[in-house]
């Protein structure tokens, strides 16, 4: 019988902060990079930069609302620590 090993799911909160910043950024980059492409001068072009240059801003602010809004929370787990059934140290572990 092996030990049992803790499992920690929960992200640390400078950690999460990264994570659900950058996520959102990307995100919207990747949703603003559809139209790219086209003219310079078009309606289109212009929301894709716009959207772009955005994704700076709602990153950060991502970053600083992850303990109220997270977009990554399930990623790590639900419940944190999972039960450990209980032992007997005395037993030799063979």
């Amino acid at each position: 019988m092996t030990p049992p090993m803790i499992h920690n799911r929960y992200l640390p909160l400078c950690l999460h902060r990264v994570c659900n910043g950058v996520f959102g950024a990307v995100l919207l980059i990747g949703i603003g990079s559809i139209w790219f492409g086209e003219p310079a001068g078009s309606w289109r072009h212009f929301v894709s930069r716009c959207l772009i240059w955005g994704s700076i801003p709602v990153g950060i602010i991502l970053a600083l609302v992850a303990r109220l809004f997270s977009i990554v929370q399930g990623v790590a787990g639900g419940d944190g620590y999972d039960e450990l059934p209980e032992t007997d140290d005395k037993k030799p572990v063979a």
